[in-house]
């Protein structure tokens, strides 16, 4: 599964970043996924599973080792009718060491197999987490670029409001207080304007702690670009993040891991089975006394079988329990907090939906208005702080409208991630759709 959902985008990782004008969300989160020490950390323990799968392997795998002692003997007897001797002795040979039957390694064995689906269920998760996180931080500073255009576009209509409203105020067509008006917002649309940029600067720096660099210009929405639907009822998504949420397929391999560590331990009470094969040359008897060379080969089967060992394995199998009911406890929390993630996504992915048809009626509206307002401030009939509002309320209703559609695209991205169906396929099919470079 690892392969067939991320395989695409671990080779995009393996490219040299190089970025054109405009960086788009797909390109982004390669580097994201490339730099991001969360990614980094669940890759290095997919790896610590499978040396360790390695590991439990080899221990059930023949065993060969070579040993060799070479000495200089010197015997004194305590008597005069034997002579004392001295000679160079050499005991050498191999041996091998085969198990046929193991409990404990055998359930370890077992064991590291669910370790290396548990380790890689969560380099799923957090590959989703990720591409999750790359895509708000990005909306985050499409919308802060947004935000900033918006202001200074109503600075320099207020800018013009103000040489308008002067003109008019010298020839006696409105009073001090319109003009008044018109130059303390003047003024505060300034203020916005500094804290606009410092908000898009601050973005751009959230969307650099993931990447460890800066990159250029994003590219932005066009504007044609069809939203993706929600789909299907919530009780369809609880039941697909049921099946399917890597968080809770890393759990549920956990217990399964845990229930064979109990095993595991248990099998510190079963005896144990070694077909054992040696090959020895030695010239060294008894005692270190000189012998002739020979060669002796064995054969057989070693058997071990526990007797008392002070308590330790019964204690160690009931630590092994309270680990199993603790990684049970654990997929139930995570089970939990999943479903109701889900629940949220989908009704914040419905909210934004309807909130975004509100704010385009609600951006028609204001646009009409505040035309409506200029006009009338032309003949007299409204007051510079008329116009004001409505040129204000056009900037708030427009700062909705993409506060309404980033909001969406987030929402409906982490119910695919809660759901267990959000890939790279997705996000490329997404990111090809919605994004035109910038001019």
């Amino acid at each position: 599964m690892l392969r067939t959902v991320f395989l695409p985008l671990l080779l995009l990782m393996c490219q040299a970043t190089a970025w054109a004008e405009d960086v788009d969300l797909y390109s982004i989160y390669a580097l994201a996924v490339k730099k991001d020490p969360r990614v980094q950390i669940a890759q290095q323990k997919v790896e610590m599973g499978k040396a360790r799968a390695d590991s439990s392997l080899g221990v059930l795998l023949p065993q060969v080792s070579a040993f060799g002692n070479w000495s200089d003997n010197d015997v004194s007897f305590d008597s005069n009718l034997i002579d004392n001797q001295q000679y160079d002795g050499k005991r050498y040979g191999y041996q091998v060491r085969q198990v046929l039957f193991n409990w404990s390694a055998l359930s370890n064995r077992r064991r590291t197999y669910q370790v290396i689906a548990q380790r890689e269920a969560e380099l799923l998760d957090v590959m989703s987490i990720v591409l999750v996180d790359t895509s708000e931080r990005y909306f985050n500073v499409l919308l802060a670029d947004g935000n900033l255009r918006l202001v200074r576009t109503e600075r320099e209509l207020v800018q013009q409001q103000l040489r308008q409203t002067e003109e008019m105020y010298k020839r006696k067509l409105v009073r001090i207080t319109d003009y008044l008006e018109t130059q303390a917002r003047a003024d505060k649309v300034l203020t916005d304007e500094i804290e606009a940029e410092n908000a898009a600067a601050l973005a751009r720096e959230s969307l650099a702690q993931l990447t460890g660099e800066y990159v250029g210009d994003l590219a932005s929405i066009r504007e044609d670009f069809s939203l993706p639907q929600l789909q299907n009822t919530m009780d369809y998504w609880v039941q697909l993040a049921t099946d399917n949420n890597s968080l809770l397929q890393s759990k549920r391999q956990a217990v399964i891991a845990a229930k064979q560590g109990v095993e595991e331990q248990k099998g510190g009470h079963y005896p144990k089975f070694d077909l054992v094969y040696s090959n020895q040359t030695s010239d060294i008897g008894f005692d270190n006394q000189q012998s002739p060379k020979r060669d002796t080969q064995y054969i057989g089967i070693d058997v071990t079988i526990p007797l008392f060992s002070g308590g330790s394995t019964s204690a160690k199998v009931r630590e092994a329990w309270a680990g199993y009911y603790i990684a049970r406890e654990e997929e139930e929390a995570a089970r939990r907090d999943v479903l109701k993630r889900t629940r949220e996504a989908w009704l914040n992915t419905r909210s934004s939906r309807r909130r975004i048809d509100a704010a385009e009626a609600s951006v028609r509206s204001a646009s009409k208005s505040y035309e409506a307002m200029s006009k009338s401030f032309s003949y007299g009939t409204v007051t510079a702080a008329d116009v004001l509002e409505a040129l204000h309320g056009r900037t708030r209703a427009e700062r909705d409208r993409q506060n309404a559609l980033y909001s969406y695209l987030t929402n409906w991205l982490s119910l695919q991630r809660e759901g267990g169906t959000l890939d790279n396929d997705d996000l490329k099919q997404l990111n090809d759709g919605m994004l035109a470079a910038s001019s």
